[in-house]
């Protein structure tokens, strides 16, 4: 069965499948995220250089900390903003 079989077949589930359905997918997707955020918790260490993109777009700094899901990042100018782990590329 393919994505878009799958989608077109939603109309046939009743409320208690979707929400099932919904609570398997985001658990995975959580699941995913956590595996990659201990990935990266493992790579990225204080005083690393990195970038992101973010809401203002393309952006560098320098991690100051390493937290569970997130750092904290030096942009400059005395700003520290805490950046997703998931979002972080090392330079």
């Amino acid at each position: 069965m393919t994505l878009t079989d799958m989608i077109n077949n939603l109309h046939t589930l009743d409320d208690r499948q979707l929400r099932d359905l919904n609570g398997s997918v985001l658990e995975h997707l959580r699941s995913i995220r956590d595996r990659q955020s201990a990935v990266k918790r493992r790579t990225l260490h204080a005083g690393d250089k990195v970038s992101w993109t973010g809401r203002n777009g393309y952006t560098e700094g320098v991690i100051v900390r390493v937290k569970r899901k997130k750092a904290i990042c030096s942009v400059g100018h005395g700003q520290n903003w805490d950046v997703p782990l998931s979002m972080l590329q090392a330079i």
